[in-house]
């Protein structure tokens, strides 16, 4: 058995612990969980015979542990994960991985001298058998290349009283910016995980009728060698959308929650070079891929998230692979760093990012949004 630990038991972390605790990843258990709040710490007394500590650290040295789950507020990943590896325990970061790429590189450095620890992140989007399968069409060469990628993400509605809980929520001390890396970074590893990483991204930010220091509205423009894609991100719509929709020379997929539409048909460059008299239109068969009934029932019953936990259970034991490595985990920083600071400085920003000057800038506004809370 895998002993696990959770760092940090709000709402996701408790959630992590509570499934581990009632043995839904087969081959690992729950032997103790760390957080500094102690109404946190009060509520995990429910996990009977369980250590409870407040200190991480303290809990690394006292537990014999196999594993780690971090799930603390996005800046202690880093330095949490790197104190983790070099006491030689396998550990699994929620996401992100980080908030700058500079301090995502760092910990890929650390985990690279201990190459027999297992680390990675907690993407569990990775395991949705669509976007399994559409990365598997595209990979494939069987929709041919890939011509216009749309992606809007405007699902996740969050009313000003969600932002009055305060703690961390939709802040730069607090959790690095607003909906791009809290909501939609999820489905940002699973874009870049079906076409890749673009070449450049311009975007714009807006903070739209709600009281808060960061973006809930985004719309970015990723730049790939022969095509190009639009994310569009909010969480401001109370009638919002979830849809992937990727159009190659042969075909196209539209991807929602639930349902996958797969179009095929003729080569567009084949019937343009074809076609003699009118407008050339070609017949185009439609199929269907779904997220799975019986997996929406587990997701109800115990959440989408204890698939990664499971998977990074397997590559411990050398029966599988885990979701998604730091690397991904950086990808997806080096994404969501590149929409800041494209709007921040209203300027294309070439990738990778400029590590450096990112971290500069962000720190620039964490400091204004101090002194503003100040003159409040």
């Amino acid at each position: 058995m895998i002993k696990f630990a959770v760092i940090g038991i709000g709402r996701m972390g408790f959630r992590h612990a509570y499934n581990l605790y009632m043995h839904h990843v087969t081959g690992a258990k729950l032997v103790a969980v760390c957080d500094i709040s102690p109404d946190a710490r009060k509520k995990a007394e429910k996990f009977k015979g369980v250590g409870i500590y407040e200190d991480y650290k303290d809990m690394c040295v006292k537990e014999k542990l196999d594993a780690v789950l971090i799930a603390t507020p996005h800046y202690s990943h880093p330095e949490i994960a790197q104190y983790t590896i070099q006491k030689g325990i396998n550990t699994l970061i929620e996401k992100p991985v980080s908030v700058t790429t500079k301090d995502a590189k760092e910990l890929i450095q650390c985990a690279g001298k201990v190459p027999d620890i297992k680390v990675g992140v907690s993407f569990n989007q990775r395991s949705n058998r669509m976007y399994k399968y559409a990365k598997k069409l595209i990979s494939s060469g069987k929709m041919g290349e890939i011509q216009r990628v749309n992606f809007t993400v405007t699902h996740w509605y969050r009313s000003q009283a969600y932002y009055d809980q305060g703690g961390w929520r939709a802040t730069y001390v607090g959790e690095g910016g607003g909906c791009l890396i809290n909501q939609c970074v999820h489905q940002i590893d699973a874009l870049l995980n079906i076409i890749g990483m673009p070449n450049s991204v311009t975007a714009t930010m807006h903070t739209r009728d709600r009281n808060i220091a960061v973006e809930n509205d985004v719309t970015a423009l990723l730049k790939y060698d022969n095509f190009e894609c639009v994310f569009t991100a909010s969480t401001h719509e109370i009638k919002g959308t979830n849809c992937l929709e990727i159009a190659c020379d042969k075909g196209k997929l539209v991807i929602g929650p639930t349902v996958m539409k797969i179009y095929k048909h003729k080569s567009e460059k084949e019937v343009n070079a074809t076609t003699k008299f009118g407008y050339g239109a070609t017949p185009s068969f439609k199929s269907y891929k779904t997220y799975g009934f019986f997996t929406g029932l587990k997701d109800l019953a115990v959440g989408q998230q204890v698939r990664a936990i499971r998977a990074f259970v397997k590559e411990i034991n050398g029966k599988g692979k885990q979701l998604a490595t730091l690397e991904d985990g950086l990808n997806t920083m080096e994404i969501i760093n590149g929409i800041y600071l494209s709007s921040w400085t209203e300027k294309e920003i070439a990738l990778p990012i400029d590590d450096e000057q990112y971290a500069l800038d962000l720190e620039h506004k964490k400091q204004s949004e101090i002194n503003k809370s100040k003159e409040e």
